[in-house]
């Protein structure tokens, strides 16, 4: 029905809903100091940030283990949930009140109530026919009365019905403007698990194995034209419905003061009763909508089209998974007496992509079925780069690049079939790009403390809706024990409005680390959140 149709577009529009895959380990400690790494990632760490760091271990470090490793992240960068919650709390109950039979302000009551008046009316003035020149002046002023009666049913019915579209015309606009102006705003969310082994001990070269998996999940809500149509369509009809029937209270009384007269005729009558019936019998004009050209108001009611309307709009999500295992290598080398490193890590990748679409007002059941058919694997073999080297004698300044993802590839998203579509619709799949991703990091270590930044030196394209990204980013770590680690960091974005806090602790009693982090959004908390939660052995 309408109510369920309304809210089916607010609260689709919170649902969940292709370019590149964004530069951001999972890892609570990284996460903790602002997604920072490149230069100041953990030995255990350094697979994920900079291979490189590898070389650059203590020479008391030799083995480091991290298992499991969870991450995850969730943005809302244009507020689409709390938009959404205010239409589903706000307008759409002022909405669903036009309808509803219970309220003292029923649309759809007005309408039928209108339909009955004039009913009343042409049943009256079918009646004058009983009237001829043997009729008392009593019968003609009895008649009179009874139509002047009825006009001024029929007036007061048109002056509620009129009230009515001017409340269903405001909230209409309301309405049609706040989901015209979420549709198309993006939800995103990442999720992560990893994990890594360390070798550093050797003088020669360390290295690492690691793997990695990360969901990365974009989504929208597109409000159509057709719903547009719609949703504007009431109100334009019930107006179309007062202004056929304005003049006829008017026309009515003329008739009463002539039939009181006894000076009538049957053609006047006839005209009016034909004028009268076409208003009982109004039909609005058609609309455009996505089950077709329908029209509001058929015979002075509420169409069954109009009751239990279909709507085209949908929800999209665009997702890619990254599955790889790499084997890390790094080497540090001594020329002229400066000392840096490099380090490369080779693996193979597992890349699924994901392109669902469901129309908001579905009653289909979505299930795993429907993502899985949505789905496209592919086999990819890549490379990480990194350098790093200490800028001074006493190996405190560390500054690192790192080139992610060298080897850049485009990956088909399937066509999506519209999940609850009577048209069989269909919308086109694209592509999501594994593109080169370059970032810079410097890090200052002390014996209590450490201090990160690192920073974006390209802009990331989205994963499919969002902003584009290109961070910078800035953390520290202070250890007040040695077996106690505190955390904190801000995340820009340089290519958009967000700024992002986080905090993280760590505990390493007798070389097990465990470690948690969380982040949000520093202006507005339901803007983003994250967390993280690891474990892991250092010896």
């Amino acid at each position: 029905m309408i109510r369920r149709t309304l809210v089916s577009l607010a609260v689709a529009a919170v649902s969940l809903p292709a370019s590149a895959v964004p530069f951001m380990p999972m890892d609570a400690r990284g996460l903790a100091m602002g997604n920072t790494g490149v230069a100041s990632a953990n030995r255990g760490h350094s697979a994920h940030y900079n291979p490189s760091l590898l070389a650059q271990a203590d020479a008391e470090d030799t083995f480091a283990l991290l298992l499991p490793q969870f991450g995850f992240t969730v943005a809302d960068e244009e507020e689409l949930i709390d938009q959404a919650n205010d239409i589903n709390d706000y307008i759409v109950p002022r909405f669903e009140d036009l309808f509803d039979d219970n309220s003292s302000n029923n649309f759809t009551s007005a309408v039928e109530d209108l339909e009955a008046a004039a009913e009343q009316l042409a049943s009256t003035i079918e009646n004058l026919e009983n009237l001829d020149e043997n009729s008392t002046q009593a019968e003609f002023e009895s008649a009179a009365q009874q139509l002047t009666d009825d006009a001024q049913a029929l007036s007061d019915t048109l002056d509620v019905v009129d009230t009515r579209v001017a409340e269903v015309n405001e909230v209409n606009a309301e309405l049609t403007d706040a989901l015209d102006a979420i549709s198309g705003d993006p939800l995103r969310a990442r999720l992560g698990v990893g994990g890594a082994i360390a070798f550093t001990g050797h003088k020669d070269i360390a290295g690492a194995i690691s793997f990695n998996s990360n969901l990365n999940l974009s989504g929208r809500s597109f409000f159509t034209a057709n719903d547009q149509n719609l949703i504007r369509g009431y109100g334009q009809a019930a107006a179309g419905y007062v202004d056929a029937a304005q003049d006829l209270p008017d026309q009515v009384e003329n008739l009463a003061s002539n039939v009181e007269s006894g000076s009538f005729s049957e053609d006047d009558a006839d005209n009016l009763l034909a004028a009268v019936e076409n208003v009982a019998d109004y039909t609005s004009d058609p609309i455009e909508t996505a089950g077709g050209s329908i029209s509001i108001l058929e015979n002075g009611q509420l169409s069954a089209a109009a009751e239990d309307p279909e709507l085209d709009s949908y929800v999209q999500v665009v997702g890619i998974a990254v599955s790889e295992v790499g084997i890390s290598l790094a080497h540090e080398f001594n020329i002229e007496g400066r000392r840096f490193a490099v380090g490369v890590t080779p693996k193979m990748q597992s890349i699924e992509t994901f392109h669902f679409v469901s129309e908001m007002d579905s009653d289909e059941d979505i299930d795993e079925d429907d993502f899985d058919n949505s789905r496209t694997s592919y086999s990819h073999f890549n490379l990480d780069i990194g350098a790093s080297f200490y800028a001074d004698d006493k190996r405190q300044w560390l500054i690192g690049v790192v080139i992610k993802d060298l080897i850049g590839k485009d990956f088909e998203l399937m066509d999506a079939p519209v999940q609850g579509s009577l048209i069989n619709a269909v919308i086109e799949g694209g592509s999501v790009s594994l593109s080169p991703k370059i970032r810079a990091g410097v890090a200052y270590k002390a014996n209590t403390f450490d201090l990160s930044a690192d920073l974006d030196l390209t802009e990331n394209d989205p994963v499919a809706f969002e902003k584009a990204t290109q961070y910078a980013s800035f953390g520290g770590e202070w250890r007040p024990v040695s077996f106690l680690q505190l955390r904190g960091g801000l995340r820009t974005n340089l290519a958009g409005d967000t700024n992002v806090v986080s905090l993280g602790a760590g505990l390493s009693p007798w070389g097990v680390h465990l470690d948690i982090a969380v982040l949000t959004d520093l202006s507005n908390p339901e803007k983003e959140i994250g967390g993280a939660l690891e474990a892991g052995y250092y010896f």
